[in-house]
């Protein structure tokens, strides 16, 4: 694995370097391209759980409003040999204001695209899912539904947290908190490869030095729902490498096609939360995949997704119940004129924790760049926790509905 991360990251800086040598001719054209998304929502959820498994709101636990919106800054420079120099902010607002803002330099031409900075990492950017094909929020739901299961013994150390999404551990799973930046990362993507007349493939590479290098170290997975929790221990990962690779292809005129693979691995350290000292407990090293796909005929849409964790950041004497993670989704979209509709499936099982989730969603394209939806997802989960003292396992169930009434502007 080290000399696996070694040879990445020695490729990558390689190609990084190869692209800043290109022949710097003086600029000439600059361009500033400008754009954004405004979403706001009405959100109704109902469950048979705790009354501190009810999201929304503190006072109104079944019904709130939310509101989302990010504006993008391109600042682009043409060379004339035609290469493509540039940087790019956003900065993106929530009803709680605890969204990360990507800002990066970037440098493009014939040779590929090298990014760097504060951005999601090659694998997320070129990962398919099964809400790749989708309507209303897509995958939108997961930071809403239930995310453990309860515990009567209100222990927080035994309990084991639902995978809610098809989860990159580099881009926000070892993040201080959703408020902090993405971690540092450089990332070169290839040119778009022709294999044949309309079938291509991409390659995608980003080597993350420290998931923690985003401003402060104070990491804390525990606020943000990811498939690895552990109220004891901050994880850090160490010389990460998150990889894609893409194929487009097209048959006649109707039919197209989508697939990707995407990983990341890394060295895995844990330190305490108390004491913020190393473990001297071994988790496993991070080592996770997903392979996707979307075929488009006309107006129908189909995706599904495949993810599997590998054991990444377990440990035998910490996880008592399993190690074994993984998730699966799949979904169907079919568009007529102005409306759209789908409905998607997605299921998780983290350490025997099962969630499983319908999606029925409509979009409406009322005019140009403004739309109205509604999603509606049906959940129901079964998981796990230990009771104290005793390391006895214990189940429990629930079962909910969340719908999103939403409108949403993009420009």
């Amino acid at each position: 694995m080290k000399i696996k991360n070694k040879l990445s990251r020695t490729f990558l800086i390689k190609s990084a370097l190869g692209l800043l040598a290109i022949d710097s001719s003086l600029a000439a054209e600059d361009k500033i391209k400008m754009g954004g998304i405004y979403d706001f929502q009405a959100i109704h959820y109902k469950n048979n759980g705790t009354a501190d498994q009810k999201v929304l709101s503190i006072r109104n636990k079944e019904f709130g409003l939310y509101t989302s919106g990010n504006i993008f800054v391109d600042y682009q420079l043409i060379a004339e040999n035609s290469n493509l120099y540039g940087a790019k902010i956003s900065l993106e607002h929530t009803s709680v204001n605890d969204r990360a803002v990507p800002f990066f330099l970037y440098i493009e031409s014939e040779l590929g695209r090298v990014e760097g900075g504060a951005e999601s990492s090659a694998g997320k950017k070129m990962r398919i899912n099964g809400y790749s094909a989708s309507c209303g929020t897509g995958n939108g739901w997961n930071s809403r539904v239930i995310a453990s299961p309860s515990n009567p013994y209100k222990s927080s150390e035994k309990l084991i947290p639902y995978i809610t999404n098809f989860c990159s551990f580099l881009d926000s799973k070892t993040r201080t908190s959703l408020k902090s930046d993405y971690s540092r990362k450089i990332t070169y993507f290839t040119p778009k490869m022709t294999l044949a007349d309309k079938h291509h493939i991409q390659l995608g590479i980003s080597y993350i030095p420290d998931s923690s290098n985003m401003g402060h170290d104070n990491i804390d997975v525990d606020k943000q729902n990811p498939p690895v929790v552990s109220p004891k221990y901050k994880f850090v990962i160490k010389d990460g490498i998150s990889y894609g690779i893409t194929y487009t292809g097209k048959f006649q005129d109707k039919l197209e096609t989508k697939l990707s693979f995407v990983g990341e691995h890394g060295e895995t350290q844990a330190f305490n939360k108390a004491d913020k000292t190393k473990s001297n407990i071994k988790f496993k090293n991070l080592n996770t995949y997903v392979i996707g796909g979307i075929l488009t005929y006309e107006k129908i849409s189909f995706s599904a997704a495949y993810g599997n964790y590998n054991k990444s950041l377990t440990a035998k004497e910490i996880d008592l119940i399993s190690r074994n993670s993984y998730v699966y989704g799949y979904g169907a979209k079919y568009t007529m004129g102005q409306y759209a509709f789908s409905i998607n499936q997605f299921n998780s099982n983290h350490k025997k924790n099962k969630l499983n989730v319908t999606s029925l969603g409509m979009d409406w394209e009322i005019a140009k760049g403004l739309k109205a939806y509604i999603q509606t997802n049906f959940y129901h989960a079964k998981g796990n926790y230990i009771q104290e003292g005793d390391n006895i396992v214990k189940s429990n169930k629930n079962h909910g509905i969340l719908t999103f009434l939403g409108t949403k502007i993009s420009f």
